[in-house]
């Protein structure tokens, strides 16, 4: 075998090695964002991690103690969550979150709550008005 055929295959393994390690890190980690009205729909697989966002319901929180069960909700339906992940401080009602974990018979199961953080723009147009 030549020189030339030996650095085209060796080359050619490097590269299939390094898209196949991109994929194979990549699989794991995208996780699609849904409605509520989505998962109301039926369109999930049930226990299969995905995200849903949406915006708290005020009023629908629960604290039981260190599980807490709340409504997100995007405006056209609503879907039940409950977490026993620590909340960040800026948790409340009427506050944009998207929580990651997997729908269940009942209601979604998060892993994990995060909190939308208004842009700073927004933050200084509320205090200037």
């Amino acid at each position: 075998m030549s020189a030339t055929k030996r650095f085209s295959l060796a080359a050619g393994v490097i590269v299939i090695s390094i898209v196949g390690l991109i994929v194979w890190s990549l699989s794991g980690t995208t996780a699609y964002y849904r409605t509520p009205s989505e998962l109301n729909s039926g369109s999930f697989e049930e226990n299969r991690t995905v995200r849903v966002a949406g915006i708290v319901v005020p009023g629908s929180i629960e604290l039981a103690g260190t599980t807490t069960n709340f409504m997100v909700s995007d405006g056209s339906a609503e879907v039940a969550v409950t977490t026993e992940d620590a909340l960040p401080d800026t948790f409340a009602g009427d506050v944009e979150v998207v929580a990651e974990g997997a729908m269940g018979a009942e209601a979604f199961s998060a892993s994990s709550v995060l909190v939308k953080c208004p842009s700073k723009m927004e933050a200084k147009l509320a205090s200037e008005g």
